[in-house]
């Protein structure tokens, strides 16, 4: 089998996931902490942008074919799951309607899956082991 000058579609499925949590810390996350906080100075608004950059950083690192990315991605995806149990079961801070937390739940589980396949792909490739 002739190997695929492109990337993985396991790589690419995982980078895209990662992609996503990019824009929605930037489109929403951020935004939501800027008016929950009142400033953009906060603690609370640094560290979202640290967690984008840890994206940022993930994505980068995937996409050059380097396993470490997807160990990042794994990490976040853990975060994006204990996020909204942290916020809305634990400190009680109300969501509209209460099932929305299942939704970035769901999106964490599926960062992790993602990454852990592009993980597994990479270290295939990387050993020259094709898949069949």
């Amino acid at each position: 089998m002739a190997k695929s000058k492109g990337l993985p579609i396991e790589v690419q499925a995982a980078s895209a996931l990662i992609l996503i949590q990019i824009a929605h810390k930037f489109a929403a996350e951020i935004p939501g902490a800027i008016a929950m906080v009142g400033t953009a100075s906060s603690f609370k608004v640094y560290a979202l942008y640290v967690m984008a950059a840890a994206y940022v950083l993930a994505l980068v690192l995937g996409l050059a074919h380097i396993r470490w990315g997807f160990i990042i991605g794994i990490v976040l995806g853990a975060e994006i799951i204990i996020q909204p149990l942290v916020f809305h079961v634990i400190m009680g801070i109300p969501k509209d309607p209460p099932y929305y937390i299942l939704f970035p739940i769901l999106q964490g589980i599926l960062v992790i899956y993602f990454c852990i396949l592009a993980y597994r792909a990479l270290g295939h490739e990387k050993r020259g082991k094709t898949k069949t």
